[in-house]
C-alpha cells in the first residue's frame, strides 16, 4: 500500500493543534510559537529515525525535505493551508507575526533547557523504566541541532524565529467530539503511529498531558495514547455501525411488514376485479408494442442516417464543429414504424440559419424540404429567440423517413434523455406508453403520422403524455419509477450538474443503478394502462392539481406560488373568453377545432409541469372545453379496456 506522507503529516499537524486546543477553554486561545512547533517536528523526525523499524510511516525525510523543522518552512506550510489547518481540526488557526524579542526568546529557551535538565536528573527513580530510551531520543534531537554527523538539515534560524506564532482557539466539547470522530475515519494505518508520537511528544518534548487519555503499551514495546490508536477507533466505529444496523433493520422490518400487508390486500382486490380482462388486454398490448417498435437493425439505419446527415451538414458549412442529435420519440426509445424523426443541430451553429439549412438539404438531394413556423412559449426556446420556432421538415430519399430539424435547442436533448432514462429503468414503460399514444392519437389528443394527423396545436402531445405516465408510475404503491431529479439522491449518490441557458437540467442518469426498482409492484402492462386511464378519467382533479414529474407527485396547486405555468393566458382569451387560435399556418385537429368553436371556460387549465422549466406548463393550450374532452377520452378508454 502506497503511503501519502504529505497527508499523514497534515493529519499529525492537526492532532498537534488538537493537543494544545484541548487545554484551553472556549473563548480563549493558546499562542504557540513556530519555534516550538519546529522543535516538535524535529522531535518527530528524530523519533522516526531512532525507531524506524517499529513505526508504520517513517516521515523524517519528508519533514526535513519540506523544512518543517524550521520556522521558515512552517510559515510556508501553514500559509498554503485553508484556515491554517489541514483537514480535521474543527477551528481556524491564525498565523501571527510579532516584533522580535531577543530577551524573551533567550528566557524561553533557558526555561526549556532547565526543564530538560530537570527531566534528565530530577526524577530518575520514577522514570527508570524508560530513561535509556528517553536519553536516546534526546540524543537524536541534539543531533538535529548539534551537527553530529547525520544527514538532517541544520536549523539556521536565529532568535528572529520568535516573531512568528499561531493562535489556537480553545475547543468546546462539541469541537472535541467532532475532531475525534473525524480522526476515527482517517486511514487506519496512520493511527498507531500518531498515538505513539503524541505519547512521547507529551512526555519528552511538551512536558504536558495534552488532551489527556489512557496510555497503552503496544505489542512492539512502544507506548501510545489509547484514543488515537487503531484498535480503539476501529472498535468505536464498529459499535456505532452495529447500533445503526440494528435500528435500520427494525425500521426496515416494520416497513416491510406494512408493505407486505398492503400488497396482499391489493392483490386480492386485483384478482377479483381484473383477472379475466387483464389477461386479454395484456396480450394485446404486448403484441401491439412488438409490432409497432422498430428492430435493432432499423435503429442502426436511423443512426446511420443521422451520422450521414451530420457529416453532410458539416461539409456544407466548411467542416465547422456541429453535432446532429436525435430528440423526441427516437431519443426516448419510443420510435415506431410510423414515427417522424426529430433532430436538433448543436455545436458551432452561431452563423447557421434555417434558410441555409434548407439550402444544404437541397444540395444533398433531400426531398420535400420546407420551413414550418410553430408558436412556442418563450421559456422553451434558447436565449435571444422569438416565440416562433422554425422547424425544417424534409424526407430522406433512401429510407423514406420524414424528419423535423431544429437549430440549437439543447433543452430538447435533455427532455428526451430524461424520458429515455425512465424507459430504460422500467421495461413496462414502453408498452404502456405506446398503447397510450395509440389511444390518444385515435381520439385526436396528440398528432400521429399513422392517422394522417399533422397538427401541432394539440391538447396534449407525446411529451406531455410521457410526463403524465412517468408521474403516474412514480406515485404507484409500491412505486415503479424513482424520482431522478430529487436532491439529495438516495445512498449518498452524486448528481452530475447540467445547465442549459441557465436552466437546471440535472438528473441521475445512471439507469442501471435503478434496475429492478419497481419489481415489488407486480401489476402487468394492461393493469397499468387500465389504472392510468381510470386515474385521469375519474380520479385526477384537473381544476386543483398539477402533474409534476420533477418531484414525482400530483401536487395541489395551492402548494406552489402561481407563476407563468398558471397564468399563460393571452389578451385575446381575456377579451373573448375563448382559447387563442394558433398561427394560421398551423392546422387544427378536429377535436381542437370543435372545442375552439364553442365558449371556453379558461378558468380550468390542465397543468403538466415541465421537469426542467419548473414554471412552464407543457399543456397550457389544454383548457376549458379541451380539459373536458381529455377527461372524457380517458373515461371512454377505461370503460372499453374493462370490457
Amino acid at each position: 500500500m502506497k503511503i501519502n506522507r504529505r497527508h499523514f503529516v497534515g493529519i499529525l499537524y492537526d492532532c498537534i493543534l488538537f493537543e494544545y486546543g484541548s487545554q484551553v477553554t472556549v473563548g480563549k486561545s493558546h499562542t504557540l510559537s513556530l519555534d516550538d512547533l519546529a522543535e516538535t517536528f524535529a522531535f518527530v523526525a528524530a523519533f522516526y529515525k531512532h525507531n524506524r523499524s517499529l513505526m508504520d510511516i517513517p516521515c523524517d525525510q519528508f519533514i526535513t525535505r519540506n523544512q518543517l523543522h524550521t520556522v521558515a518552512g512552517l510559515v510556508d506550510y501553514i500559509e498554503n493551508m485553508d484556515r491554517g489547518v489541514f483537514e480535521i481540526f474543527p477551528c481556524s488557526i491564525e498565523l501571527r507575526e510579532e516584533a522580535p524579542s531577543f530577551s524573551s526568546s533567550s528566557s524561553r529557551q533557558d526555561r526549556k533547557r532547565h526543564t530538560r535538565m530537570t527531566l534528565e536528573h530530577g526524577d530518575i527513580k520514577s522514570k527508570s523504566n524508560h530513561s535509556q530510551f528517553r536519553q536516546d531520543v534526546r540524543g537524536w534531537t541534539m543531533d538535529l541541532y548539534g551537527h553530529r554527523g547525520h544527514d538532517f538539515h541544520t536549523d539556521t534560524d536565529t532568535d528572529l524565529d520568535d516573531e512568528y506564532s499561531i493562535i489556537i482557539p480553545g475547543l468546546s466539547k462539541t469541537d472535541v467530539q467532532t475532531f475525534l470522530w473525524e480522526y476515527a475515519y482517517i486511514p487506519e494505518v496512520y493511527q498507531d503511529d500518531i498515538a505513539t508520537l503524541i505519547r512521547y511528544l507529551r512526555r519528552d518534548e511538551w512536558m504536558m498531558n495534552g488532551s489527556k487519555g489512557s496510555i497503552i503499551t503496544f505489542d512492539w514495546d512502544l507506548e501510545g495514547v489509547q484514543k488515537f490508536s487503531k484498535e480503539y477507533n476501529q472498535n468505536k466505529i464498529r459499535k456505532v455501525e452495529l447500533r445503526e444496523q440494528e435500528e435500520a433493520k427494525k425500521t426496515q422490518e416494520i416497513a416491510q411488514k406494512q408493505q407486505e400487508e398492503w400488497a396482499r390486500q391489493q392483490e386480492l382486490i386485483r384478482e377479483r376485479e381484473t383477472m379475466r380482462r387483464m389477461k386479454i388486454a395484456d396480450d394485446f398490448i404486448r403484441k401491439m408494442h412488438k409490432t409497432m417498435v422498430i428492430s435493432p437493425s432499423e435503429s442502426e439505419e436511423i443512426d446511420k442516417l443521422i451520422k450521414n446527415l451530420e457529416t453532410e451538414i458539416s461539409e456544407y458549412f466548411d467542416f465547422c464543429f456541429v453535432a446532429l442529435v436525435a430528440v423526441g420519440s427516437f431519443a426516448c426509445g419510443q420510435y415506431t414504424h410510423t414515427s417522424d424523426l426529430d433532430l436538433t443541430l448543436t455545436g458551432n451553429t452561431k452563423n447557421i440559419t434555417t434558410v441555409e439549412l434548407v439550402n444544404a438539404l437541397h444540395h444533398f438531394s433531400y426531398q420535400n424540404v420546407n420551413i414550418v413556423e410553430r408558436n412556442v412559449e418563450p421559456a422553451v426556446l434558447s436565449a435571444s429567440r422569438s416565440t416562433r420556432l422554425s422547424v425544417v421538415t424534409f424526407v430522406d430519399p433512401k429510407t423514406g423517413t420524414t424528419c423535423h430539424l431544429t437549430l440549437d435547442e439543447p433543452l430538447l436533448i435533455y427532455q428526451s434523455k430524461l424520458i429515455r432514462t425512465y424507459a430504460l429503468i422500467e421495461p413496462r414503460f414502453g408498452p404502456v406508453m405506446n398503447a397510450l399514444r395509440h389511444l390518444a392519437a385515435q381520439r385526436g389528443l396528440i398528432s400521429s403520422s399513422e392517422h394522417g394527423d399533422k397538427c401541432n396545436f394539440m391538447p396534449l402531445g407525446s411529451y406531455a403524455l410521457a410526463l403524465m405516465l412517468t408521474t403516474f408510475l412514480q406515485t404507484e404503491n409500491p412505486p415503479i419509477l424513482p424520482k431522478l431529479q430529487q436532491n439529495p439522491l438516495p445512498e449518498d449518490r452524486v448528481m452530475k450538474e447540467a445547465f442549459v441557458n441557465g436552466i437546471d437540467c440535472s438528473f441521475d442518469r445512471d439507469w442501471e443503478y435503478y434496475q429492478g426498482f419497481g419489481i415489488k409492484n407486480t401489476k402487468s402492462t394492461a393493469e397499468l394502462l387500465v389504472d392510468f386511464c381510470r386515474f385521469f378519467g375519474y380520479v385526477f382533479d384537473y381544476e386543483s392539481k398539477e402533474v409534476n414529474a420533477r418531484i414525482g407527485a400530483f401536487r395541489w396547486r395551492s402548494d406552489v406560488s402561481r407563476g407563468p405555468a398558471n397564468t399563460l393566458i393571452s389578451s385575446v382569451e381575456a377579451d373573448t373568453g375563448r382559447a387563442p387560435p394558433p398561427s394560421p399556418t398551423v392546422p387544427l385537429s378536429p377535436t381542437v377545432a370543435s372545442a375552439l368553436g364553442s365558449k371556453v371556460n379558461s378558468s380550468v387549465v390542465f397543468q403538466v409541469i415541465d421537469p426542467f422549466l419548473i414554471d412552464f406548463n407543457v399543456t397550457n393550450v389544454c383548457r376549458g372545453e379541451l380539459v373536458r374532452i381529455v377527461k372524457s377520452c380517458f373515461q371512454e378508454a377505461y370503460e372499453a379496456l374493462v370490457e
